[in-house]
């Protein structure tokens, strides 16, 4: 847990550093992404009216199979010069766990990637780009002119109506 006292930030900034285990991010049932390495945080805590603004940077290593080509890669997940605004009521200590975990969570990328010139996968033998050049001829797709009497791969979406 992340936490600091209102007591002892009434008299002075708080320095918050540290780790957390990997399970704050509670990514256990995901399918893209593993965490495995702790979540390291570096905050400070100011006084700031009627509340408390917490600034810093909090980053982990993620862990999963590329988006592209399925071979596994690790990431930095990071959330740097965080900026929140948390506000005091009437207690003495202040969770910010789940306000941190949020910030780092908004930095998850839609995929990993192994690097960002991955060729990934042959889209007819599966083979990994990356590695080898398969030879395979891409399929070249024939789309039926709209004049012409033969079923066209869009003929179904013709029959579709918007209701107004």
């Amino acid at each position: 847990m992340i936490t600091f006292s209102v007591g002892l930030l009434e008299k002075q900034d708080i320095d918050l550093e540290g780790s957390e285990p990997p399970q704050l991010l509670e990514l256990e049932d995901d399918l893209i992404f593993n965490a495995d390495e702790p979540v390291n945080y570096q905050l400070k805590v100011s006084k700031v009216s009627n509340g408390a603004l917490v600034t810093g940077n909090v980053s982990t290593t993620l862990n999963g199979a590329c988006g592209r080509c399925l071979e596994p890669t690790q990431i930095e997940l990071a959330a740097r010069d965080i900026e929140l605004f948390v506000e005091i009521e009437n207690e003495e200590i202040i969770d910010i766990t789940e306000d941190i975990r949020a910030e780092l969570l908004l930095n998850l990328p839609a995929n990993l990637l192994c690097s960002e010139d991955c060729a990934g996968l042959c889209s007819i033998c599966g083979g990994n780009l990356n590695h080898t050049q398969c030879g395979c001829e891409p399929e070249e797709f024939e789309d039926t002119p709209a004049d012409s009497s033969e079923p066209s791969v869009w003929d179904a979406l013709d029959g579709l109506k918007l209701d107004k």
